[in-house]
């Protein structure tokens, strides 16, 4: 064979080796939608497999209206992408090797972003938490994986005696944290525990409300949400 011809054949088995996904993923769809206790942004993709680990929470903290997510990969690309829905606004913009969501809605109406992914189709899942306290379907007693779990807990005056159970967080760190009606931290004890644990968390309102007692781990990659637990409690002044 010429040895044109064997560098042609050559080039088209390396072609052929490559994987497709490495420079054809593609965002083509936002989604939103409005479940107890969070809103859910679904980004879908097309022509590749999605990675989780290529997203980076680069804004994790909504609480100021804003929260964005990058997503990075040698030629990802996106469709132009604006969508309005359940108070939250999504826009998918292109930059260079990565795709910028950007998440907007009213300020303190979210507490935490938590990045997750889904094969078959492929997508990218965005939750932003509520601030204000959680109606009882909005509860979380287990955290996903059995990350946190709440076993119990008791009004004691201005505080609450907590009961719960962790398994394998980074450096078995969290925060036990009281949110009053409005959403804001009322309370708050940084927790280092491997398995059982009890504590005590106190706090601070003017007048008796509904409020959250949670308990919350952040990760240590991003600051984006890894875990939580939460359940609606009166407040006592």
């Amino acid at each position: 064979m010429p040895l044109l011809a064997r560098l042609a054949a050559l080039v088209v088995l390396v072609l052929l080796a490559a994987p497709a996904s490495a420079s054809a993923l593609t965002a083509t769809n936002a989604r939103i939608a409005s479940h107890p206790g969070f809103v859910r942004v679904v980004v879908d993709f097309t022509g590749g497999t999605f990675r989780v680990n290529d997203a980076d929470a680069t804004d994790p903290i909504p609480a100021d209206g804003t929260a964005r997510v990058d997503v990075s990969r040698a030629g990802i690309s996106t469709l132009a992408i604006d969508r309005s829905a359940a108070g939250v606004r999504v826009r998918i913009t292109q930059a260079a090797n990565r795709i910028v969501i950007r998440l907007e809605g009213a300020r303190r109406a979210s507490k935490y972003l938590r990045i997750s992914g889904l094969h078959g189709p492929e997508r990218l899942v965005l939750d932003l938490y509520s601030a204000k306290p959680p109606s009882r379907a909005g509860e979380i007693r287990s955290g996903r994986g059995g990350c946190l779990r709440l076993t119990g807990h008791t009004a004691d005056g201005r505080g609450f005696r907590v009961r719960g159970v962790e398994r394998e967080l980074f450096e078995a760190s969290f925060v036990l944290r009281v949110r009053d009606a409005a959403g804001r931290s009322v309370g708050r004890r940084v927790m280092t525990a491997r398995g059982a644990w009890s504590a005590r968390v106190s706090y601070r309102v003017g007048s008796a409300q509904t409020g959250t007692l949670e308990a919350v781990a952040t990760s240590a990659k991003d600051g984006s949400l890894a875990c939580l637990v939460q359940v609606r409690v009166g407040l006592n002044p």
